[in-house]
């Protein structure tokens, strides 16, 4: 059986690219330009599993206690996303989780819940956004979190493109618990306060603090919620709309 754009037009064939027309379940094949093989099967390499949480650029894991962090390694933080308005004013920060979907708070939505009122720069270091690496991308979809939970869903509407300057976020499995051990940090272009570093991206390390401590009645008097985590300073300091 000859197989051409002629006679197979739904399939896909024009130009000399791998095609599997006829189902082969050996998989795709060509033809060929050797007048003794007239087609070969194509060898085509598994696809290699997207990396998360691994930058290309190591973080400096700033602990340094101050208002306003330390100024990050560029790039160093590739999941973070600047939120924009429609005609480009930053407006939050937010993690890309998947190379369509953005992790971001429902508080920042307060002013309209439309997609298009809104767009996502990806791959920058600077607020200003004007960087080669930056990626560009309008919402297709906003989620809000369940139960007036401070967390939104950003669909996009296009996938990013992964590179050294833009990846995701690793996910916890379900039911992870953090341990008061861990370390956590918050980056963004928030309010510095005159500590320096204004219109990059910065960086602060917090410890951990056990749920049980924050709700004691001096601090947060039981406010916490058994599936959030509380995080910080007892005695103040950094926070992520100060960082």
């Amino acid at each position: 059986i000859s197989f051409t754009p002629e006679t197979h037009p739904t399939k896909g064939l024009e130009g000399n690219s791998c095609r599997n027309p006829d189902n082969d379940i050996i998989g795709p094949w060509c033809y060929t330009t050797d007048r003794d093989t007239i087609w070969e099967h194509c060898q085509i390499p598994d696809c290699v599993e997207m990396k998360c949480g691994s930058p290309v650029i190591k973080p400096k894991r700033c602990f340094s206690r101050l208002v306003g962090g330390c100024v990050s390694n560029p790039h160093s933080w590739p999941w973070q996303i600047s939120l924009r308005t429609s005609i480009g004013k930053h407006v939050c920060g937010g993690t890309l989780i998947d190379p369509q979907w953005v992790l971001s708070a429902a508080h920042c939505f307060e002013s309209s819940i439309q997609p298009s009122a809104y767009k996502v720069f990806l791959g920058i270091h600077t607020e200003r956004g004007n960087e080669p690496s930056k990626q560009e991308r309008r919402l297709e979809k906003i989620v809000m979190g369940p139960n007036r939970a401070d967390i939104a869903l950003l669909k996009l509407e296009s996938p990013a493109i992964i590179n050294d300057n833009v990846q995701p976020a690793c996910l916890p499995e379900k039911d992870y618990i953090v341990s008061s051990a861990a370390e956590c940090f918050v980056t963004g272009w928030g309010e510095t306060q005159g500590t320096g570093g204004d219109g990059v991206l910065k960086e602060e390390g917090f410890p951990i603090i056990e749920n049980k401590v924050c709700n004691l009645p001096e601090y947060l008097n039981g406010r916490v919620q058994n599936n959030e985590m509380c995080a910080g300073y007892i005695e103040g300091g950094a926070d992520s709309c100060r960082v």
